[in-house]
Formats: structure tokens, C-alpha cells, sequence
């Protein structure tokens, strides 16, 4: 009986409220467009008997800027906390949280949710040229995502020489890839009307090969450090006797222990050197020089991931 009394008055004794009562915790700015500055008040009211102070009031992101009308509460007192969203060039979800630190031994999260889209796109989204045989020629066309204004290409420049730009008309470019050179991964930069930064376009240029690789990359994922992996691909061919000239990786504890014949080409091997391997992660290359007996040459380079724990 005892037990139960004593249960009964820890119920009735009062919890510790918090100082501060906020009237919202968060707000969503629902779809907002790229390079869109928006603002949200929410307001805090003191409902402790005593002043508060608010010593810090922060973002985890420079796009959002957080300022309190008042940084001193006296006991019942309302104000507000301005808050500043840039959307810049953000795309997609994202999350902003905005930290409130007074003198009483509590801090308040205020939530800020968005959907950023872009106020712009390029069609396609990323040049991909497959199967290259030595020039490709294809058009990008831009188009705007806000009623009422137009984007147009002001200029453009090609980082990669082999890439060369034609431009058709305000909003539509024609991209040259010329030479094998151009295999690989380029960037295009496109400055647009009432933008101050350029835009980054991406162009890929994958070569029309002879020589086939499964698969197209090499993975050390997941291995702890210290301990033997083994890893190989299979390099096909349809056509022409080719034979291996020289194989490099320039990744420090992977090394090429050798080749295997296999039906219609040959199986690369490669190992890790236990006593070279470091916790981390990155990406490397395989290199890897084919040559037939008529003096045809295949370059071929092979992506090569780790995750050392």
C-alpha cells in the first residue's frame, strides 16, 4: 500500500517545462525554385518566471541565415526569429536545421524542409555518345522551368579541346567530339542570362571498341585491411589475335599477377598486397595496351573502387 501511495504523488508533482514555447518547430516551403531567397517567422514566447537570454542562434548551412528581433526575454514576452532560405542552385530534398542555445541548459531545433527545382534543363540532362568511332556530332537544347522568364545561352566554352561547340541559336548548341582522344568524361561550361556562375554540363564519350571488358570496373569493397583479396576481368574479342603489351594500376596495394586464357580472349588477375593496404577509400585506374599482330591498338582503362576498414 505504501508502494502505491508513493507512486501516486511522484504523478502529481509537476514536470520541468521548458522556457521558451515556440509556435511552430518547423515549416515546409514546398517547391521552390532554383536562385529563390524566402523567408519563415516563426515566433517564441518566454513562459518562465524569469529573463532568458538567447546566446546562439545558428544554421548548419550558409543558405540559411537566422535572426532574432530580440536576444533578451523578459518573463511573457513574444518575438520573433527571421529566417532566410536561399534555395541557390540546390536540387531536390533538402533539410535545413536551425539550432536556438539560451542560458537555460536547453536548446530548440527548428526544422526546414524544401523540394529546390530547377529553374532550368538541358536536354539531355548529360551528353552520353556510345559506340564512338572517331567524331560525333549531337545537339543540347535548354529550357526554362519559370513562367514569364526566359534563359538563353549567353556563351559557352569547352574545357577538353577534343570538344568543340557550335551554338544554333539562344537555346540550342551543337557539340563536335572529334578524335579517340575524347573518350572519357568531359565538362562544358554554359553562362546564362541573368546568372552570375556558369553552368556545368556533363559529356560523356564512350569509344566503339574491339575489345570488350567484363566488368567494366574493379572492385576492393568491404575488405579490412591487412588481408588478401582477389580480384579479375575478362577482356573479349571478336575479331584479330590481340595480345597484352602492358598492364598498369596505379592503385598502391593492387598489383597484376597475370593473365589466363579464356574463349575469344584472356582473364587479367590481380591481387592486394596485404602489408600495403591502409584504411580509407578512393579509386584508381587499370591501364591496360592491346595490340594485334596487323598494328591495331586497343587502350583500354578499367575504373578501379576501395573501402578499407
Amino acid at each position: 500500500m505504501r508502494r502505491f501511495v508513493f507512486f501516486l504523488l511522484i504523478l502529481s508533482v509537476p514536470a520541468m517545462s521548458r522556457g521558451l514555447q515556440f509556435d511552430r518547430m518547423s515549416h515546409d516551403f514546398g517547391k521552390l525554385l532554383q536562385h529563390k531567397i524566402v523567408h519563415w517567422e516563426p515566433q517564441v514566447t518566454n513562459k518562465s518566471d524569469h529573463p532568458i537570454k538567447l546566446l546562439e542562434v545558428r544554421a548548419n548551412c550558409g543558405c540559411t541565415v537566422p535572426v532574432p528581433d530580440k536576444t533578451v526575454l523578459a518573463p511573457g514576452e513574444t518575438t520573433k526569429i527571421r529566417i532566410t532560405f536561399n534555395s541557390g542552385l540546390f536540387e531536390g530534398h533538402e533539410e535545413k536545421v536551425v539550432t536556438v542555445k539560451t542560458d537555460e541548459p536547453y536548446k530548440y531545433i527548428l526544422l526546414i524542409n524544401v523540394n529546390v527545382v530547377k529553374a532550368y534543363s538541358f536536354s539531355p540532362s548529360v551528353l552520353e555518345i556510345r559506340n564512338f568511332d572517331g567524331k560525333a556530332i549531337r545537339e543540347v537544347d535548354l529550357s526554362t522551368n519559370i513562367k514569364g522568364k526566359k534563359f538563353t545561352i549567353e556563351r559557352m566554352k569547352s574545357e577538353t579541346p577534343c570538344i568543340s561547340l557550335k551554338q544554333n541559336s539562344k537555346t540550342e548548341v551543337e557539340i563536335t567530339a572529334t578524335g579517340e582522344e575524347c573518350a572519357g568524361e568531359h565538362t562544358v561550361l554554359f553562362y546564362l542570362s541573368g546568372m552570375e556562375k556558369p553552368v556545368y554540363y556533363r559529356v560523356i564519350v564512350h569509344l566503339m571498341r574491339e575489345v570488350k571488358v567484363q566488368p567494366g570496373h574493379v572492385l576492393f569493397m568491404g575488405i579490412r585491411a591487412g588481408t588478401k583479396a582477389v580480384r579479375s576481368l575478362g577482356l573479349k574479342w571478336s575479331d584479330g589475335n590481340y595480345k597484352v603489351e602492358k598492364m598498369s594500376c596505379d592503385v598502391p596495394f593492387v598489383r597484376i599477377t597475370g593473365t589466363e586464357p579464356m574463349e575469344d580472349g584472356i582473364r587479367v588477375m590481380l591481387e592486394s598486397i596485404p602489408e600495403k593496404m591502409k584504411k580509407g577509400y578512393g579509386t584508381g585506374k587499370l591501364n591496360i595496351r592491346m595490340k594485334t599482330e596487323s598494328g591495331k591498338v586497343e587502350n583500354i582503362s578499367v575504373p578501379v573502387a576501395y573501402n578499407l576498414y
